[in-house]
């Protein structure tokens, strides 16, 4: 697939740490690189991977709903794309990463967003703190994200709305079916600490204290059905497009969207 360029984390050895510190150095060093700026997928010139990240910010501002008094924390902020879209939209948003050097210095003079270097298992923030929490594609990339489940039950109001984007990559029943038959292929992503099925998720986050609300798929997932999409330009952008579209089934998606509340 000549047309097709993968780079970045994609088909690399999974990565490990120790612990908190060595995660922070590799992330701190990754930004101090550009961060994720020019990585993924690209096929025929269609970036892949940039469409499938808007479309997890839209997806996470629609269940977000912020309301303009609201305090807000973005959790895992990375360089603050979302956060730039929360602000005029709330009273406060606070963004943190673990990477002290990840927000692009552009948004540093947004009023009402307050940048942090912060561990999301470890917030320094009190009880009820928060009206909302978001947190796109973040968990995955923790030592233990059910720690930070806990920390954003902690710092939530009671009735606070919590909403996570995941990537079930490779989970997904198309994928499982797959694999079973022997046919199809395994993408690894190096800087995944854990992969959680969209079952898992639910299950994870609900133990932690917080009522399931409402889901749907971020990037349906059609398996070998898609290979239409490496052909050309113009099918890898109808293919995608198709796949982003197609909401209602989070079960068999590669990437989710799921809101919940604290009870």
């Amino acid at each position: 697939m000549k047309n097709v360029q993968w780079t970045g984390i994609h088909g690399k050895e999974k990565l490990e740490f120790k612990d908190n510190q060595e995660l922070e150095a590799y992330y701190e060093e990754k930004y101090s690189h550009g961060g994720y700026e020019g990585g993924g997928c690209v096929l025929y010139g269609v970036n892949i991977s940039k469409l499938y990240h808007e479309a997890r910010y839209r997806t996470a501002l629609h269940f977000l709903e912020p309301q303009p008094q609201d305090v807000i924390l973005d959790a895992g902020c990375g360089d603050g794309g979302l956060s730039i879209q929360i602000a005029p939209r709330c009273g406060t948003v606070h963004a943190i990463d673990i990477a002290g050097n990840a927000l692009n210095p552009e948004y540093r003079s947004i009023p009402n967003l307050k940048f942090q270097k912060m561990n999301v298992e470890a917030l320094a923030f009190p009880d009820a703190f928060f009206d909302r929490i978001v947190s796109v594609e973040t968990l995955e990339h923790l030592i233990d994200p059910k720690k930070a489940l806990a920390e954003f039950h902690r710092t939530l109001k009671p009735g606070g709305r919590l909403v996570l984007t995941y990537p079930t990559v490779n989970r997904t029943l198309m994928q499982r079916l797959q694999r079973k038959l022997g046919i199809g292929w395994h993408l690894d992503i190096s800087e995944h600490l854990t992969e959680w099925t969209y079952a898992d998720v639910v299950k994870h986050t609900r133990a932690g204290g917080f009522e399931f609300l409402a889901a749907e798929g971020i990037a349906f997932d059609f398996g070998l059905f898609g290979w239409p999409k490496y052909k050309s330009r113009l099918f890898a952008q109808m293919i995608t497009k198709l796949s982003l579209g197609i909401r209602c089934f989070p079960r068999n998606s590669s990437f989710v969207s799921i809101s919940f509340r604290k009870i």
